[in-house]
């Protein structure tokens, strides 16, 4: 069944533990050891000297990764007011936590996907990719594209996904790369039709294509509203037999299919900020509030980028505070069924803030990067930070996931308010 991550949050749990690890060994803040550490803007593209797995030297492409990480704690009411508020608690007997985590993903991966377009006999424009969607708006983003790239309303774009029958060879959904991938595809069948659409326009307008545009389901002469052609009659022109005779060179049909092969992964990233109250009594974890800034690169649809983005948090969520795998001593399953194994429902679900950071690719024309996976990946290592960072009296650690209200609760002892006038928050570099 597809499931977003695939190893990634486990990785990043691991690399951000790490860190707060390092900013407790060093008394700094976590935020600042973060700050400290990463790329810059005007670093980019940075070359990170290893080799990605499809063979090409990793070199992050575009981003601003510290304004990331600043923007989600703004959310939050900044890092100093983060840290009075967390200090003022516990002298209130209170265990506030800060918890962040941050990433970057490889998305858009190949070999390769592909994709056919075709203006039918009506002149509306028909789209078949590949790529195959479970749910994530494929549809609708690869019509979006369409539409933009033929200057044509969405209504006029029909998408078929995931058939043969259309497109012969496609490498599927995997990996934060449809919308790269199939995108990439229908742009370069795209430009191959214009070709042939501009051809037809230019002798029957009896006009030169550098003088010639796309605009109102046709083509028209730049500043001359009454000269245009509707891609209706462009395409009776173009087939076989039929209407106009078509320009020399110019073969019958207005359908291409094209195959796009990513010259390599774009880098979509995100900062991810969380504020917990762990109840010293039962142990229970309440998210108060979880932002994440993410940017994958230009948008095509912000409604279905937040869905997906939210989608993949919740699921994140569950990873980190609810789902578990889990045996008796004698090796049988317990959690075998949903009636066991807990998945967040909507009671579970915090507060949630998305911010869209939109630093184009530079890999694309198009600037976009994948999100598919984004959401799912920092959750459970948010919550261990946050988790452990209300516990710093305590100087507790937890290394792996769900988080549970037992263990919490054990690591306070007898006496849970038994550090509150001692323990001061982790102090800022000024």
């Amino acid at each position: 069944a597809p499931y977003r991550g695939a190893g990634r949050p486990e990785v990043g749990f691991a690399m951000e533990r790490a860190v707060d690890l390092v900013a407790n060994e060093l008394d700094l803040d976590p935020a600042e050891v973060r700050f400290r550490n990463m790329i810059k803007a005007d670093q980019m593209p940075y070359s990170v000297g290893l080799t990605y797995r499809d063979g090409v030297p990793i070199v992050y492409d575009s981003g601003d990764y510290p304004k990331a990480l600043e923007r989600a704690l703004e959310e939050l009411g900044g890092l100093k007011s983060i840290r009075k508020r967390q200090k003022d608690a516990l002298s209130q007997g209170r265990y506030i936590g800060l918890g962040l985590g941050c990433y970057v993903e490889g998305t858009g991966v190949g070999p390769f996907e592909g994709a056919r377009v075709k203006i039918d006999a009506t002149g509306k424009i028909v789209v078949a990719t590949g790529a195959c969607p479970q749910g994530q708006g494929h549809e609708t983003v690869f019509a979006q594209v369409t539409a933009d790239l033929w200057k044509v309303p969405i209504e006029d774009v029909y998408v078929t996904v995931a058939d043969t029958a259309h497109v012969t060879m496609g490498y599927g959904t995997l990996a934060s790369r449809s919308t790269v991938t199939a995108s990439g595809a229908i742009q370069l069948a795209s430009d191959e039709i214009k070709e042939k659409v501009f051809a037809i326009a230019s002798d029957i307008l009896e006009t030169g294509e550098q003088d010639l545009e796309l605009r109102d389901s046709g083509v028209g002469v730049k500043g001359v509203p009454g000269m245009h052609i509707s891609f209706r009659d462009i395409a009776t022109a173009a087939r076989p037999g039929w209407g106009h005779k078509r320009p020399e060179g110019i073969d019958a049909g207005l359908e291409v299919t094209s195959y796009y092969e990513p010259p390599t992964v774009t880098w979509a990233y995100a900062s991810n900020a969380a504020i917990v109250e762990v109840n010293p009594a039962t142990g229970q974890v309440l998210i108060e509030n979880y932002v994440e800034v993410h940017d994958a690169g230009v948008l095509v649809n912000p409604a279905i980028a937040d869905g997906q983005v939210k989608g993949g948090l919740v699921q994140g969520l569950g990873g980190g505070l609810l789902e578990e795998i889990t045996y008796d001593e004698n090796g049988q399953l317990l959690t075998g069924s949903f009636m066991d194994y807990l998945l967040p429902s909507a009671s579970d679900v915090p507060p949630i803030t998305v911010i869209h950071q939109e630093t184009p690719s530079p890999l694309n024309s198009l600037g976009i990067k994948g999100l598919g996976e984004g959401g799912a990946i920092a959750p459970p290592v948010v919550i261990a930070n946050a988790v452990c960072d209300a516990l710093r009296p305590f100087k507790a650690e937890i290394n792996s996931t769900p988080v549970r209200w037992g263990d919490v609760a054990a690591i306070f002892g007898d006496d849970p308010f038994k550090a509150t006038s001692t323990t001061t928050t982790p102090e800022m570099d000024e």
